[in-house]
């Protein structure tokens, strides 16, 4: 599995070692690594800025577009070519977040997946990884970036995340995408070095 396999994606709730684990993995398997929402651009950081602070003006609807329209232009610029070219890419967060934190502000996964599927989903990742962990750390100021409206969110939100996202996984399984897409879940032990976690998925992977 470990070689046939160009796009790979973490998701997982905040705090869950995910962006770590991703960035540790991309560089074992020489990898490209990269996030989304992307601000690796002006105009990546614009949208991703004005729908991830807090902006009374930007209504939920116009948030969400937002957020599409940076997914959509960081895989136009960044994911698409290197994939395309035949090289391995790594992802901290994909669609699938995007699914789970529209569900937040009241949308469905269906009503997302239809505005999606017009905006931006034209590249699915080959697989996810999806992370939990035994206790959270949340990071601020990840990459060097702003903070967001989620790095200051309530236990009881991430409780909520945390049930979305296992429904989501539901939702995959149930509707039709363009391409199967495996979904192996993984436990970050915060009490082992990154290191030891990685061998461990590795391990996993391995035996899929």
């Amino acid at each position: 599995m470990l070689n046939k396999i160009r796009y790979w994606a973490f998701e997982g709730n905040e705090g869950t070692g995910k962006t770590v684990l991703s960035k540790t993995f991309a560089e074992q398997c020489n990898a490209t690594w990269t996030y989304e929402p992307n601000a690796e651009k002006e105009e990546l950081k614009m949208l991703r800025s004005l729908a991830l602070t807090e902006n009374k003006n930007l209504t939920e609807y116009a948030r969400e577009l937002c957020l599409l329209a940076n997914r959509s232009i960081h895989h136009h610029i960044h994911v698409n070519p290197l994939l395309d070219n035949k090289e391995t890419v790594v992802t901290d967060r994909s669609f699938l977040s995007g699914m789970v934190y529209a569900k937040i502000k009241t949308y469905s996964f269906e009503e997302w997946m239809e505005l999606a599927t017009k905006v931006h989903i034209s590249t699915l990742p080959d697989i996810i990884i999806y992370c939990t962990s035994n206790k959270r750390k949340i990071n601020k100021n990840k990459e060097g970036r702003e903070n967001d409206i989620y790095d200051t969110a309530s236990e009881d939100t991430l409780n909520k995340i945390d049930i979305l996202f296992e429904e989501a996984l539901i939702f995959l399984n149930q509707c039709k995408l363009t391409k199967h897409i495996p979904i192996i879940k993984f436990e970050n032990d915060f009490n082992k070095p990154v290191e030891d976690n990685l061998a461990r998925l590795i391990e996993v992977l391995k035996s899929e």
